[in-house]
């Protein structure tokens, strides 16, 4: 397919589907179509793409790629004229703590004036993903490392990082969750086995979700019960919930439901998520065509979540929340907020839930990822974008969080103080 159409297609889907259409237009494609032709190279093209998308201004949930491309394994965080190292696979010829203070030359600031279009967010912590770009594309990145300067180049490894569960006693009445996503049903089920006996013990609950890719707020769920007060379940509370909308076109609906019933064959999937699903296939093939529908809760999930209350114990539940938590993850802090005996600690989430459930159109060896459902918190003045939920405590990131776990040994501190 012709670089020139596919460019076409997309600037159409985001204008009839995307449910950023009522909102947001985006830069004039004009712009674009000046650029873009057929014998370009493909990173131009690439480039061209991201920079057309990223004027939406939507994290996360709109993005244009190859369909075999994987995920750098590493994670960054700028501050001013620095990109810090936060995690990396050592395969990368990178380090934890390595502070990126020029590539090819370049300072970061005149990187970032020079290609400032390229990047969604103009707030220097949710611009992660952008600056591994132009790390992986720069043949020379200028480090510091135990404070000598060094010149390095970025390793590229094919393999890919998976998320990380891991469950653990602190103390001995204080139990530690770590869930970096919530879209692995079968880890997370295997987490839940381990932590339950734990958790039915525990003084103090830890979750760590500062790293979380979302998924399925379903597969969260489980948790609720040791938040909520106790008898208690999220339908006796007052939780503000302002409701969504979805964009049902005809191309949105058959691009959903074949999603859907792609994940119906998976073996591992739960009773509760294959109800889930087969609801929202029934919701799609009833509004086919209707345009934006508010959503209406099905008797089912109302169901389900009327039988999660609360127990009488962990006394006390503290969320551990960054910017590198998003989607599914963003809305569990916002509703684990809520809950009188929960505290979140750190930073603000990366905010993308005003504009989600996604769906992906293929062009080729390309993929373009977009939004279906709009937040009716906009309506109101209320949206997250670019701001995410923020946390009880506020910790500001400093580069002493390299060197150790500040956020948790604040955490720590309040479980000490009861």
């Amino acid at each position: 397919m012709k670089k020139t159409a596919i460019f076409e297609q997309v600037v159409d889907i985001m204008r009839t589907d995307s449910s950023t259409k009522k909102d947001l237009t985006g830069a004039d494609p004009e712009i674009y179509r000046k650029k873009i032709i057929d014998d370009m190279s493909e990173e131009e093209f690439l480039y061209q793409m991201h920079c057309y998308l990223a004027s939406f201004g939507v994290l996360g949930h709109v993005s244009f790629f190859k369909k075999n491309s994987k995920p750098a394994p590493f994670r960054l965080r700028r501050q001013g004229n620095v990109l810090y190292v936060v995690e990396a696979d050592p395969a990368t010829n990178l380090q934890k703590g390595d502070e990126i203070i020029a590539l090819d030359g370049r300072e970061i600031m005149a990187l970032y004036q020079e290609h400032r279009t390229y990047f969604t967010s103009p707030t220097e912590e949710r611009q992660a993903q952008e600056w591994k770009y132009f790390m992986l594309k720069a043949e020379s990145l200028t480090v510091m490392r135990a404070g000598k300067k060094s010149e390095i180049q970025v390793q590229k490894v094919n393999h890919v990082q998976e998320a990380h569960f891991e469950v653990k006693c602190l103390t001995p009445d204080t139990v530690y969750l770590k869930m970096e996503d919530f879209s692995s049903e079968e880890k997370i089920g295997n987490l839940y086995q381990e932590a339950i006996p734990l958790l039915d013990k525990a003084k103090y609950l830890i979750i760590d979700v500062r790293v979380n890719h979302g998924g399925s707020d379903s597969l969260y769920f489980p948790l609720l019960r040791y938040a909520l007060p106790t008898g208690k379940s999220l339908l006796d509370l007052d939780v503000p919930s302002p409701g969504m909308e979805v964009l049902y076109t005809e191309r949105n609906v058959d691009l959903r439901r074949a999603l859907f019933e792609q994940e119906l064959e998976d073996e591992h999937l739960s009773e509760e998520s294959r109800q889930f699903l087969l609801e929202f296939v029934k919701e799609l093939t009833l509004h086919r065509g209707k345009g934006y529908v508010v959503h209406q809760d099905d008797e089912s999930e109302m169901a389900y979540l009327a039988d999660i209350v609360g127990l009488g114990k962990p006394e006390k539940v503290f969320i551990l929340s960054d910017v590198g938590c998003g989607s599914s993850g963003d809305n569990f802090v916002q509703i684990m907020k809520e809950m009188p005996k929960v505290t979140v600690l750190g930073r603000s989430t990366m905010g993308i839930l005003d504009y989600s459930n996604c769906c992906f159109v293929d062009f080729d060896e390309y993929r373009l990822l977009f939004p279906t459902s709009r937040n009716l918190a906009i309506d109101a003045g209320e949206g997250m974008n670019d701001k995410g939920v923020e946390p009880t405590i506020f910790i500001p990131w400093t580069p002493e969080h390299l060197e150790r776990d500040v956020d948790l040994e604040e955490c720590l501190k309040l479980c000490q103080e009861g």
